[in-house]
């Protein structure tokens, strides 16, 4: 039967503050219309065509990096290849003229869909590396790309380019009609397409990382283990994420091809990548306006180095705020007024050096690469990142529908695991070896089920590694691990994926906690119900009806998950602003959000205070009482003899005895190798 949801007392600890989600949606929205009706009106303010093309301009580079932003924000990928693909959906649409004289329309649906097939065959390979490693692939597919435009001359005129004709957005003439708004009406079409596409980028972009695949991106990028262990494959949600980025680059590609009306190999080199980052990190990661910010920084850059007079007077302006922050830090004491210093003196060394040269174009990469290094150090989340921490109000208002949300439903849901005396979960004879190390050393383990197993053991003697074993994380060396769930046959688990063992009832938590730190409570529970979720990624983009139903029935699911483990008051707190005790509960909330037929807790009750401690065995034991089995890690013996039905000992490897809490407290080898002696423990 299913175990209904109730709320521990939480008076014990004051819950941190709760953002103001109305008021962050009130913001948005705001930020919305103010962009709307700059776009609609701008051309009829400044009517001069250089200003209207550098908009232009702007708009399709923040197409491309709002895509960039899902890889590198939310996923926490470094891709250097962004210049390629814009590059390929450049030339998609510029081929497709040159050979079969097809307009614009056409290059805009080949720009995405050449593009993204693109994205997918590099992220396929490149995505099974990280950090470094993925950023080499992508750079090198990136000057792959490059070189290939240049050599095939045969399809993409080689060195000399393709020159394309006037975008024609709108043809009346093929209805006989004249455009309803004029010769002056009929420049302005491609500029209101870009918009359009842009308004449209920024729609799908916000509707998908608000989305279960926008809290699968968030939470590989957090802990990559963890997700797995929650049932969503980090693999294929990289995947997911980079042929989405992918297929913006190829609509940017494409619109800038129609709006330079010429494209060559040379336009889409390592220096473009440069400045895509450039905007990605100065604007501000996991927000709709900081890649606006970052595009038109990066598009008015060029412009302004340009011009030595301009970048003098800038470097004077940037010289004297230098002087004056650092001089008030100075004066008030501030605490991080030695960490000033360096960036101060950047800042006026700067000065003197543009009176001393004619021309800073040749110094470009330098500078860009000066910003980012600035900017990574002293600004990691970006101008859009420093605003949100000084203007409380300009936050995402995240889980905002939660205000008005009450739980409903059960919080645990019995999965129907095999009852009786026969074993839920059974290891034979696993070997875990490291080299010349076997952490395990044949091993077997029989858990019956609705019961709570106790694994012991002092330090080193291989509990953790049993733990990732038995979730896939390790594939044993040698032996088997089994799970029987219900009448049928019992599966085998070893060598399954961390997610395919997850998906089958086993879920856990760690040793370390392993929050999705920068995402809600409520939210981390809703990666754990991420299974739940039928909807496809086209139910995202376009908010259908089973899209909006299903999160709905999650979010009170959810609530209901923290209610019973007692964060329901704090469902709307980031993770890594709860107090250590409530993440280990919501650790828990989280993995039971899996509907788990067992349940694997690493040491929960370390470094909890006596109170956090009375809780989680309260909590523990209505898992139990639920119907679920629970394998319990930990040190804290009075714990283990409390809850434990059975408990087996290892050591160095090996099991060394097995039994009742009690029996195995008395056991001469297990007072040998761990507990100490018995009649000492009861004379304290």
């Amino acid at each position: 039967m299913a175990q209904p949801a109730s709320a521990p007392a939480l008076a014990r600890q004051t819950a941190p503050p709760v953002p103001q989600a109305g008021l962050g949606r009130f913001v948005g929205l705001l930020g919305a219309v103010c962009l709307v009706v700059f776009l609609a009106a701008f051309p009829h303010v400044v009517t001069s065509q250089y200003y209207i093309h550098l908009l232009v301009v702007i708009a399709i580079y923040a197409i491309l990096i709002l895509g960039l932003d899902i890889v590198v924000g939310y996923t926490g990928q470094v891709s250097l290849g962004h210049a390629g693909l814009f590059g390929i959906g450049a030339y998609a649409a510029a081929v497709l003229f040159l050979k079969f004289k097809l307009g614009l329309w056409v290059g805009l649906v080949a720009g995405i869909g050449v593009t993204a097939a693109f994205g997918l065959l590099l992220a396929i390979p490149a995505l099974r590396v990280s950090g470094p490693y993925l950023a080499m692939v992508t750079l090198a597919f990136g000057t792959i790309i490059q070189i290939f435009i240049n050599e095939m001359t045969d399809l993409t005129n080689g060195p000399l380019g393709i020159t394309l004709p006037p975008a024609r957005v709108l043809d009346f003439s093929l209805i006989g009609m004249q455009a309803p708004w004029g010769a002056a009406g009929r420049k302005l079409e491609f500029y209101y397409l870009v918009c359009a596409c842009l308004l449209a980028t920024i729609v799908v972009v916000n509707r998908v990382v608000r989305s279960p695949f926008g809290r699968a991106f968030e939470a590989l990028r957090d802990s990559p283990i963890a997700c797995d262990c929650m049932g969503v494959s980090v693999y294929r949600y990289k995947v997911y994420a980079f042929v989405i980025s992918a297929a913006l680059a190829g609509l940017a590609g494409a619109l800038f091809a129609w709006s330079e009306r010429y494209v060559a190999p040379n336009s889409y080199g390592f220096e473009l990548t440069v400045l895509f980052l450039l905007a990605v990190t100065m604007g501000g990661r996991k927000s709709r306006a900081g890649p606006l910010i970052g595009a038109a920084i990066i598009v008015m850059m060029p412009n302004i180095l340009a011009d030595i007079s301009l970048v003098r007077i800038m470097a004077g302006i940037i010289a004297a705020l230098a002087v004056v922050v650092v001089g008030l830090a100075f004066l008030r004491r501030k605490d991080n007024r030695m960490s000033l210093l360096i960036p101060g003196a950047l800042c006026l060394a700067f000065f003197p050096a543009t009176l001393a040269m004619e021309s800073v174009t040749d110094f470009r990469l330098t500078v860009f690469g000066l910003m980012i290094l600035f900017v990574v150090y002293y600004l990691p989340d970006g101008i859009v990142g420093f605003l949100r921490e000084k203007l409380p109000f300009l936050r995402p208002s995240h889980t905002g529908a939660t205000q008005e949300l009450a739980a409903s439903g059960d919080a645990l849901i019995r999965q129907g695991g095999r009852s009786g005396a026969d074993p839920l979960l059974k290891v034979e004879r696993a070997v875990m070896q490291f080299g010349g190390l076997k952490a395990l050393n044949e091993v077997d383990l029989a858990v019956r089920p609705g019961t709570i197993h106790g694994l012991i053991g002092p330090n080193g003697s291989g509990k953790s590694t049993m733990m990732n074993v038995l979730t896939g994380i390790y594939k044993p060396t040698a032996g088997g691990v089994s799970l029987a769930t219900g009448t049928d046959a019992a599966r085998r688990l070893d060598g399954r994926t961390p997610s395919e063992i997850a998906l089958s009832g086993v879920a856990r938590t760690f040793q370390n906690v392993q929050l999705f730190r920068e995402m809600t409570a409520l939210e981390n529970v809703l990666v754990g119900l991420h299974h739940s979720f039928q909807g496809t990624l086209f139910d995202a983009i376009l908010g259908t009806p089973r899209r909006r139903r299903e999160e709905r029935e999650a979010r009170a699911r959810a609530m209901a998950i923290l209610d019973f483990v007692g964060l329901g008051s704090l469902a709307q707190v980031e993770a890594r602003n709860l107090p250590y005790g409530k993440q280990r509960l919501l650790e828990i909330g989280r993995a039971l959000a899996l509907d788990p037929v067992l349940l694997l807790l690493d040491e929960p009750a370390a470094g909890l205070t006596a109170p956090d401690i009375a809780e989680l065995t309260a909590i523990i034991r209505k898992i139990r009482d639920a119907g679920i089995t629970v394998i319990l890690i930990e040190h804290h013996m009075d714990v283990v003899m409390g809850l434990c039905d059975r408990v087996s000992v290892l050591d160095f490897g090996h099991k060394i005895a097995e039994g009742g809490a009690r029996e195995v407290q008395s056991d001469p080898k297990v007072i040998e190798a761990y507990l100490g002696s018995p009649v000492a423990d009861a004379a304290e």
